[in-house]
């Protein structure tokens, strides 16, 4: 069952790791799918995303904490639910660690910038620390460039870096498009509020890569 639980986990604040988390769920909840959110990050970014307008009102959000996280996605996953997009807090916290055990995929959001890459990097330690802490930990992870400028020398480059270090990263991209800023102030996303622009096409691209790892 936990190939239906997705992790999105960073300890770099500004990846858009929430903004993805939304997207995601929302594009397959758009396609008629059965799908949960579960805000675990105490900022409750994802909860202020729906309750800020009338087009996310429908899909399931549920808050969890370290104590909560656990009971909460086995639930939804005995309930059936399709999809379950975990939107964990920007730091190390008992609530990620299980998270992470729980999930089939680990989705780590990184701007192209070596700073922010040497962050999120610690994501896949942690992976390999409850591993060996004889914690099953989630199927697979992948990196996802965010907030890049499609075609430039930085987005190029560090792609080519991180592969060359033998980090996994999805093909898939999410760009820096004022789509997700704007949409987010209606408490929507692109593939709602702007099916036809580049953004929803990049979510449903993204989506469908995920798709592969949890089937």
């Amino acid at each position: 069952m936990k190939r239906r639980v997705v992790a999105l986990a960073t300890m770099k604040g500004g990846s858009g790791k929430s903004t993805v988390a939304v997207c995601l769920a929302a594009q397959w909840w758009n396609q008629g799918r059965s799908v949960a959110l579960v805000d675990a990050d105490p900022q409750r970014s994802v909860l202020r995303w729906r309750d800020a307008g009338a087009p996310l009102a429908g899909l399931t959000c549920v808050a969890a904490d370290g104590a909560s996280i656990g009971v909460v996605i086995n639930d939804l996953l005995d309930r059936g639910v399709e999809r379950v997009v975990v939107d964990t807090p920007g730091f190390r916290a008992p609530v990620t660690d299980t998270a992470l055990e729980m999930a089939g995929l680990c989705l780590i959001p990184v701007r192209p910038s070596p700073v922010d890459f040497e962050i999120a990097a610690d994501k896949v330690e942690l992976i390999a620390e409850l591993r060996a802490a004889g914690a099953e930990g989630p199927i697979a992870y992948r990196f996802l460039l965010t907030q890049l400028i499609r075609g430039s020398v930085i987005a190029r480059h560090m792609r080519a870096e991180m592969q060359s270090a033998g980090y996994q990263l999805l093909d898939s991209e999410i760009g820096h498009r004022v789509a997700y800023a704007e949409t987010a102030l209606m408490g929507s996303t692109p593939t709602l509020a702007q099916p036809r622009g580049m953004a929803a096409a990049e979510i449903a691209d993204l989506a469908a890569e995920v798709d592969g790892y949890l089937e």
